[in-house]
């Protein structure tokens, strides 16, 4: 069993742990296909599973419907959204790299930090048969506030 990790509850961080993620594939994968580190099409795949997951986690963060990256994926024939086992992989991944940056770097504080953002990441990505879904969670909490505003509109 997975031990939830510290920043697990700390949405905004983990929303900005997001964005950073798709920042650095901006950023640094055109330099990795140029160095033939990356094909195009794995620094393609990188960069929509970080919008993606940029997308659920800004939603979340809002309280709104959490963005259903598997739809868009369906719906887009595989060019928007990501699918479930795809983003898993590639956040245990990046859970992994950022924790051996943030190792080589033992008194970087932020890169500490980043690490431990990136892996309550894949920890909310893991598969649905955990009892705390995040997504589950934030429909209930969407729908929550929904039901509260239309009652004090009636009223």
């Amino acid at each position: 069993m997975m031990v939830m990790p510290a920043l697990a509850s700390d949405w905004p961080a983990l929303a900005v742990a997001a964005r950073r993620i798709l920042d650095q594939r901006r950023t640094l994968d055109p330099q990795q296909v140029e160095k033939g580190r990356l094909t195009e099409v794995e620094a393609a795949t990188r960069l929509r599973v970080a919008t993606a997951l940029v997308a659920q986690w800004d939603s979340i963060v809002a309280g709104q419907p959490p963005y259903d990256a598997e739809t868009a994926w369906i719906v887009s024939g595989g060019t928007e959204g990501t699918y479930p086992h795809e983003l898993r992989t590639d956040l245990t991944a990046a859970a992994g790299r950022a924790r051996a940056l943030a190792d080589r770097h033992g008194e970087n504080a932020e890169a500490a930090h980043f690490a431990e953002a990136v892996a309550a990441l894949a920890w909310h990505a893991r598969p649905r048969d955990h009892i705390s879904n995040i997504l589950d969670v934030a429909h209930a909490n969407a729908a929550h506030r929904l039901s509260k505003s239309s009652e004090r509109a009636a009223a």
